[in-house]
């Protein structure tokens, strides 16, 4: 069950991004759409490619939000702590679970007070797009490889600067800009800190982690015209972004990144 209030990072000007306002919205505008099937896809597919060791793992969903990915980790034998700072979407994860008669440590809680509610070190950890929201989203990563136990591993999802800037060039705004403005931080979904990926994955090899692999999300579906996805069909649509999201360059145009990294059983001597 959910703890208490949840607590605002105060290391910066700004909060953290709390998605209480918008979480009914985000239930119905991205998870129960083509896009947010498509990066359940997306997620499941690394999954399998990596052989990440669900069955048994003890799973720390930080951000977790409504936990529609960590709900099929727990059908497959994962035993689920998941952490968000907004009460709205935990209430929806809750129910979720309960619906399929699944345990899950729940706790409203910011990431940075995660420990208070979840300490210690996790099988797999998944932090999927929150960092884009956080006010200090650097610094908070090596918050979030701290929770992956030696020989355990990272699903990191993030959105991208590149394919940000390349949807905003093809909707004419040629000033390609890197964040979002004031009007879309208090209305909008908009993340206020698109990443870029080399400095994403330069962070985790400065914490110790190697990186297994990445690929793009939604890097066919965003910049594929509607008409044309009707045309062809969404499973087509699919199946290509799916493909093509592993190659380059044309994973580097994704909505989002999707990174699977591991924390070696030694440290490396330094």
């Amino acid at each position: 069950m959910s703890t208490t209030n949840p607590e605002l990072h105060s290391g910066s000007s700004q909060p953290d991004r709390n998605f209480d306002d918008i979480a009914a919205r985000f239930r119905n505008t991205i998870y129960n759409t083509p896009k947010g099937q498509l990066r359940l896809a997306a997620l499941t597919d690394d999954f399998q490619r990596f052989a990440l060791p669900v069955a048994n793992a003890r799973v720390l969903d930080l951000g977790g939000g409504q936990g529609q990915f960590a709900l099929q980790l727990a059908q497959q034998g994962a035993s689920i702590s998941l952490c968000d700072l907004s009460a709205e979407m935990l209430a929806f994860a809750d129910q979720q679970f309960a619906e399929a008669g699944l345990p899950l440590q729940s706790a409203c809680s910011a990431l940075q007070q995660v420990d208070q509610h979840f300490p210690g070190q996790f099988d797999i950890v998944l932090n999927h797009a929150v960092l884009e929201w956080l006010e200090q989203p650097f610094e908070e990563l090596a918050q979030i490889c701290s929770k992956v136990a030696a020989g355990g591993y990272l699903s990191l999802m993030f959105y991208n600067l590149h394919g940000h800037q390349w949807r905003q060039l093809m909707n004419g705004r040629t000033h390609a800009p890197g964040g979002s403005t004031d009007r879309l931080r208090k209305e909008g979904n908009a993340p206020q800190h698109p990443l870029d990926p080399e400095q994403v994955f330069e962070r985790l090899q400065q914490l110790g982690m190697e990186t297994l692999g990445w690929r793009g999300i939604r890097c066919i579906h965003d910049h594929m015209h509607q008409k044309i996805r009707e045309r062809i069909g969404q499973p087509a649509v699919d199946q290509a972004d799916l493909e093509f999201g592993l190659l380059d360059p044309y994973r580097l145009f994704g909505r989002y990144i999707h990174v699977v990294a591991r924390r070696p059983l030694a440290e490396p001597s330094i």
